[in-house]
């Protein structure tokens, strides 16, 4: 149930539960994600005033995506004069 305030609509939990539910399971990890930047920068507001140094905290999937990317091989890139002729041919630029 959806309560309306003339102000502002109040979202319950089971709204987000149903509309969760909805979602493509890909999408679920970028939800959390989200939700946890939220936080992050709720609690980072709060305790602005009290610090002018703003840290950063990653998500274990964040890390995860990061230390995935660490220990790339050069060979998985491309030059990027080569890159750019490949495009220039394929598109007539």
């Amino acid at each position: 149930m959806i309560k309306i305030n003339s102000k502002k609509m109040e979202i319950t939990i089971k709204d987000l539960e149903k509309n969760l539910k909805t979602l493509p399971k890909e999408l679920l990890g970028n939800v959390n994600d989200y939700i946890d930047f939220l936080k992050e920068k709720y609690i980072s507001k709060e305790s602005k005033s009290s610090s002018k140094e703003e840290t950063f905290k990653l998500t274990e999937n964040q890390k995860k995506i990061l230390d995935s990317q660490e220990n790339l091989d050069d060979s998985e890139f491309q030059d990027h004069d080569e890159f750019l002729a490949e495009l220039k041919k394929e598109y007539e630029l």
